[in-house]
């Protein structure tokens, strides 16, 4: 019988003891599910980046490499694969940006809760100011792309993920390159064409914050003329579509961000019980090799940069004492020579 491995990707599970609280952690680690996980767990990899904002949140850096995206495809803007918006060249996102001590602070999109309609008349506001760039916006629910319609103008700038600028000050996290200064001209012009626009009107009489700013996140993956869509990159579309579960190529890939929405919401307390709802609904059952867990798992924690890959196999090996303590699994991997 063929065996199907199974993975499953934790984003925010590695996560600054100064802000989750060294008990809360500590607490994790003797959670019956997790510890009894641990006892067959082997450290298989580890990526100790440690980097200044903008690094890549760990997440995203092991999803590249596991999913074959080059250093300029972005993982948002896989979605473009998933919402039939092929041929597209960049991700876009409605933001709010809010005034901190003294810098922009970016909230997180999600917490927008953007209306369709609305989305369409902020959309149709700035739609020429695009094509005065030779770019053309595509508005759709949920998400929004731009195609470069001159080949002799693209667009020329490095960009950083959105979901790793959440909650901070962006100005390291704004595009660079040779076109940085053309896309903030272009951004001014969209924040002073929605500033007055009657959308946001409305929606601050709601006390819902104002959609004030655009975030740009490329390149959507492109095959040559005529291939095939690899099967890594069909996954990478649908998980950036919203997909919990998908089959890319490797094997069955889970992904479960109830810890990250907790970390992206500043509440330590919600992430301590997305953790004790994880050992319950996974944890546990990977221990007790239950399905879909029967044959192990391939479990991926992630971090603000880095990662670790555990393996946990259907039974424990003869080396049992090889195996690391619970807490170690959760601890962030060390920091390599610089």
């Amino acid at each position: 019988m063929n065996r199907v491995p199974r993975c499953l990707l934790l984003p925010a599970a590695l996560v600054d003891p100064g802000w989750a609280g060294a008990e809360r952690i500590a607490r994790a680690t003797t959670r019956p599910g997790w510890s009894g996980l641990a006892r067959r767990a082997v450290v298989t990899d580890e990526d100790p980046t440690r980097s200044p904002p903008p690094a890549e949140p760990g997440h995203l850096r092991w999803l590249r490499g596991r999913l074959e995206l080059l250093p300029d495809h972005a993982p948002a803007a896989c979605a473009a694969l998933a919402d039939g918006r092929r041929g597209t060249h960049w991700r876009l996102d409605p933001v709010h940006l809010h005034v901190g001590r003294d810098h922009l602070v970016l909230a997180d999109p999600a917490r927008l809760a953007l209306a369709p309609e609305e989305a369409d008349a902020l959309a149709r506001a700035i739609a020429p100011l695009f094509d005065a760039e030779a770019l053309r916006l595509h508005d759709g629910d949920p998400r929004w792309y731009l195609t470069e319609t001159d080949a002799g103008r693209p667009l020329r700038l490095r960009t950083h993920p959105l979901a790793g600028a959440i909650g901070r000050n962006i100005d390291a996290w704004l595009p660079a390159g040779d076109d940085a200064r053309r896309w903030r001209r272009l951004v001014n012009e969209v924040q002073m064409t929605w500033f007055a626009h009657p959308v946001n009107a409305q929606r601050e009489a709601r006390g819902l914050p104002p959609v004030n700013s655009l975030w740009i996140e490329g390149r959507v993956p492109a095959p040559p003329a005529g291939a095939p869509l690899p099967a890594t990159w069909q996954a990478a579309g649908a998980l950036a579509a919203g997909a919990s579960c998908v089959s890319d190529g490797h094997g069955v890939l889970q992904r479960d961000d109830t810890l990250l929405a907790a970390q992206l919401a500043g509440d330590p307390q919600a992430w301590s019980e997305a953790w004790e709802a994880l050992d319950l609904s996974v944890f546990g059952p990977i221990a007790r090799r239950e399905d879909p867990w029967r044959d192990g798992a391939t479990l991926v924690l992630a971090g603000d940069a880095g990662w670790r890959t555990i393996n946990v196999p259907p039974r424990a090996g003869w080396r049992f004492w090889r195996r690391p303590a619970p807490a170690r699994l959760l601890a962030e991997p060390p920091a390599g020579p610089p």
